[in-house]
């Protein structure tokens, strides 16, 4: 005898749709497991990925890494490219180009003015062979504690050798500029740092009035200076001339002996007969005339 009404599975389908058939729980466990398996696998991966970055050092070029490991620091700094460290290591990198830092040196001049050299330059670099010395006893920030107390102490003490208008004149700077150099140069080489050079573009007073009147002192003595240096060639002349005075004298008192009236009266007719001679010379014999006059034709 047929039902009246569908079965419940068949009243529940609809048409043109398959019915899902129930997984079974092995099915269920055996996906779930390989999901796990494969977020491990990822897991494992991404942790073996980091541990390899981690102990990987990569260097710049113009720099060179420091490496602290668990045994403590490496003795010898890393150069540039990749190198591998090792886990549970760190590389501090330090910079080997020449740098430069502007600075506003000051000194008091040795007749007490105070001297300002503003917009200086201080140029160094980091010694290659000492990097690990460096780091060890120097560390981070060499400029603000080793370079910069050691120059400013060499400019104080070469500046306090000079008078302020000689501090001046910029002849005088590249000797300056010289003698701060080969001041400061050795104290900051101990320090693993090699200092390069210490430029000073101008020196100039600290005050204006101050300016003003070391200005008008340094004119006034170039013009003592001056005068001193026009006495100093007056005196050699006047020397000079009395040194040809002295010989003249000399040569007078040595023909003065041989100057007798008859050497004289010859060379006076010799003179005459001289005279005579010219084409242009027109001759008046007076009667009174006794001497003999040679004519040489």
């Amino acid at each position: 005898m047929a039902l009246p009404f569908p079965a419940p599975s068949e009243r529940s389908r609809k048409p043109g749709v398959a019915m899902k058939q129930p997984r079974s729980s092995t099915t269920r466990e055996v996906s779930r497991g390989l999901q796990v398996r494969a977020r491990l696998r990822s897991g494992c991966w991404a942790t073996l990925g980091l541990a390899l970055t981690s102990a990987c050092a990569t260097v710049p070029p113009g720099y060179s890494a420091v490496v602290t490991g668990p045994s403590g620091v490496w003795t010898s700094p890393v150069n540039e490219g990749v190198s591998f460290i090792g886990p549970w290591s760190r590389s501090d990198l330090f910079d080997l180009r020449a740098q430069e830092r502007n600075e506003d040196l000051r000194g008091i001049a040795a007749d007490g003015a105070p001297v300002q050299a503003n917009a200086s330059v201080v140029t160094w670099h980091l010694v290659p062979e000492e990097l690990v010395a460096f780091d060890r006893e120097v560390g981070p920030h060499p400029y603000s504690r080793i370079i910069r107390p050691i120059v400013q102490a060499a400019v104080r003490r070469v500046v306090a050798r000079y008078p302020a208008f000689q501090l001046m004149d910029t002849r005088n700077l590249p000797a300056i500029q010289k003698q701060i150099t080969e001041l400061a140069a050795p104290d900051v080489r101990r320090m693993h740092i090699q200092l390069d050079q210490v430029y000073m573009r101008s020196l100039t007073v600290a005050s204006a009035e101050l300016n003003a009147a070391i200005v008008e002192t340094s004119r006034l003595e170039q013009q003592v200076l001056a005068m001193q240096h026009e006495i100093e060639i007056a005196r050699r002349q006047a020397d000079v001339r009395r040194e040809e005075a002295r010989a003249l004298a000399t040569a007078n008192l040595e023909l003065e002996h041989s100057l007798t009236p008859a050497v004289i009266a010859d060379s006076a007719e010799r003179a005459w007969s001289h005279l005579l001679a010219s084409p242009r010379t027109s001759v008046l014999m007076p009667q009174e005339l006794k001497s003999i006059v040679e004519v040489t034709p």
